[in-house]
């Protein structure tokens, strides 16, 4: 079979439902750090922000790694193109830490392999920019869907299965030895199985090809990084736009808080199958419905526009979520009930989410792919750290000002601030459709697919 090459104009469908796999597995790796490496966290750790801390611990990287692997994978190239030695040394790396993970016997063990867990990730930072040189503009925003659906497809899987049986235990047999596996043990082992197929993949079915304009081969020096990576004013609006997304979700996934899963657990008193069937039953109807209509949004109505309605859409379920649920419920809500509000908060989320890349990248010609997207990551993991960690100093504050019914910590407080943090998301985007009505960022990507359809077109023509 023909390798998938990038820079083409236009390139197969099926080249798009290929390239989906690395996100199912990307996808993976973001959901391990959310509700099961929480949960995780949670054996060693009671302190909301020492758990926020540690769960942010991955963002740190984003500073020191994936900023500078992001901006020299524009300047290199070897025989193996200049995005995939870092993808295949990162996720390699990740699959070997996520098989050590559940052998974390206190918290110094624990932090040791989220910071591998997080430093392999970060390494593997480049895979947006490959994607992208794979999906032309003119595709990106089907495409989107296409990889929205795979990820919730699959999703639904590891939330109803993988997290459903998180404290299981099953009791082997092998050459006379008796052992134990827990659903934990298995979590992880599946991830990490699917990120090994992953490497395969990139090493023989994928070919990356030097773009049009060539290839610059450089050192890294400091100056001039800075001055590329945050000295252009167009590239600032596309970072600040690129953080809306973390800011309105908290640095949370599926939509609500990081606190999310611990709410459910000791404020609603759910079981980690619970919120596993939850989290799988949100997926389905984020498959069925949700995630075609955004897709077919996408590349039929002005992006932005949308854009800027998922963030609002978010904020305002995610506060009726906390009035509901503190206020009217008093913490005693069915799991249909939490589901329904996680259901409606996805229908603005996923506007969000599928019209993220397509977005940035119109803004971004693919020489500079690399570099925005180092920019991408520090700012990203800038807003991701801050809202985390402040997430939890307001819980741990407000608990101690308010208190809470039962013991323990007002994990739902975090959903008040979550709904602030998406109101500050939605101005700053508004901010930055001013500034392109007035022509002071302009969609560089577009311009570019632009100018390479005239050349054709005249090289077409030509006798």
């Amino acid at each position: 079979m023909k390798p998938i090459e990038t820079h083409k104009p236009k390139v197969p469908w099926s080249w798009v439902a290929w390239m989906v796999f690395p996100w199912v597995s990307y996808n993976y790796i973001e959901m391990c750090s959310g509700a099961p490496l929480l949960f995780t966290i949670r054996k060693f750790v009671e302190d909301p922000a020492l758990i926020g801390l540690l769960s942010s611990l991955n963002i740190t990287f984003n500073f020191a790694v994936g900023t500078v692997i992001s901006y020299m994978s524009d300047r290199i190239w070897t025989r193996f193109g200049r995005r995939r030695p870092f993808l295949i040394i990162g996720w390699t790396g990740l699959a070997l830490t996520l098989v050590a993970m559940p052998f974390a016997n206190g918290v110094g063990s624990l932090v040791v392999l989220i910071v591998l867990y997080q430093l392999f990730q970060d390494i593997a930072k480049p895979y947006e920019p490959l994607y992208n040189e794979v999906i032309p503009p003119p595709q990106r925003g089907r495409a989107g869907m296409i990889r929205n659906l795979a990820q919730n497809l699959t999703g639904i899987f590891f939330n109803a299965m993988l997290i459903a049986q998180f404290d299981r235990s099953y009791d082997l047999e092998a050459l006379g030895t008796r052992f134990a596996i827990t659903g934990e043990m298995v979590l992880y082992w599946t991830v990490a199985a699917l990120v090994a197929l992953v490497v395969l993949f990139l090493i023989f079915k994928v070919k990356e090809t030097p773009p049009s304009h060539g290839i610059r081969h450089e050192r890294f020096e400091l100056r001039k990084f800075l001055r590329d990576v945050f000295g252009h004013r167009q590239w600032w609006m596309v970072y600040i736009l690129y953080a809306c997304p973390v800011l309105a979700t908290a640095g949370g996934s599926g939509g609500f808080s990081t606190f999310m899963p611990l709410f459910q657990a000791e404020q609603l008193h759910f079981t980690k199958q619970q919120i596993g069937w939850s989290m799988g039953a949100v997926m389905v109807f984020n498959t069925i419905l949700i995630v075609p209509m955004a897709g077919m949004l996408a590349d039929r109505l002005p992006r932005l526009r949308l854009f800027q309605i998922g963030l609002i859409g978010q904020a305002v379920v995610v506060f009726s979520f906390y009035v509901f649920a503190r206020y009217v419920a008093h913490y005693d809500m069915s799991l249909v009930t939490c589901t329904a509000f996680m259901v409606a908060n996805n229908v603005f989320l996923y506007l969000v989410y599928v019209l993220w890349g397509p977005l940035v990248y119109d803004y971004i010609p693919s020489d500079q792919f690399g570099t925005v997207s180092a920019g991408f990551s520090f700012i990203g993991g800038v807003a991701g750290f801050f809202v985390i960690n402040a997430s939890g100093l307001w819980v741990k504050g407000f608990t101690a000002l308010f208190g809470t019914e039962g013991n323990g910590s007002d994990y739902s407080s975090a959903f008040i601030f979550q709904s602030m943090a998406g109101v500050a998301a939605l101005l700053i985007a508004l901010y930055f459709g001013r500034q392109v009505k007035r022509g002071r960022v302009r969609a560089l990507g577009i311009l570019e697919l632009e100018e390479e359809q005239k050349r054709a077109a005249a090289a077409g023509s030509a006798p």
